[in-house]
């Protein structure tokens, strides 16, 4: 039975091949930074990319009263949601944003793209955005090749986009309840998420 959801070992090779690679160049960064969006926050490619009603923005990412950071997003359906952004995209979300020189966290309503296009204006659209985490994907993939981990190369080859936010919710619900995640992914129906 194929799970559909990357395993750790795949997503640690994944998230190390695209450190490194950033590391030794900054444009990497983007790329780096939209793995850690889908994964932790367990987004839709849609929520991630431009389409013809919506440019997702850093001004997406909200500081409450308390301090707490949000980012809201429209999903499947058209509905609004908002999803508690962890430690770890803050911190991604940074290294980001300075790699880019802007400030380390985005200010109230900013209009930058979430994920600017490296030439022209505007954000990344869906296929643009597949195209990156496939060649991530594929990092991994020659990575696992090269480690003589076939098996491994050969799974994470079927992985799609859509695995890293089940990957993401299977993660998230062993640690939170599930009516938070349910909430956080945007599922109707309770029997979705489990």
């Amino acid at each position: 039975r194929i799970t559909r959801k990357l395993t750790y070992l795949q997503w640690d090779w994944i998230i190390r091949c695209i450190e490194k690679k950033a590391m030794d160049d900054p444009a990497y960064e983007r790329h780096l930074f939209l793995m850690s969006v889908l994964y932790l926050l367990g987004l839709r490619i849609s929520e991630v990319s431009e389409t013809k009603g919506r440019i997702p923005t850093m001004g997406d990412f909200v500081r409450d009263q308390q301090g707490l950071w949000w980012f809201q997003t429209v999903g499947k359906g058209n509905k609004f949601r908002e999803i508690a952004v962890p430690d770890d995209l803050l911190l991604a979300l940074k290294r980001f944003r300075l790699s880019l020189g802007l400030s380390a966290l985005p200010f109230r309503a900013e209009q930058t793209p979430l994920l600017p296009k490296q030439r022209g204006q505007g954000g990344l659209g869906t296929r643009q955005v597949r195209h990156l985490v496939q060649y991530t994907f594929d990092l991994a993939i020659d990575a696992f090749r090269d480690a003589g981990e076939e098996h491994e190369a050969l799974d994470l080859s079927q992985a799609t986009v859509h695995w890293l936010r089940h990957t993401a919710i299977s993660l998230d619900v062993t640690h939170r309840p599930q009516e938070h995640v349910r909430a956080d992914v945007g599922h109707e129906n309770p029997s979705v998420t489990a």
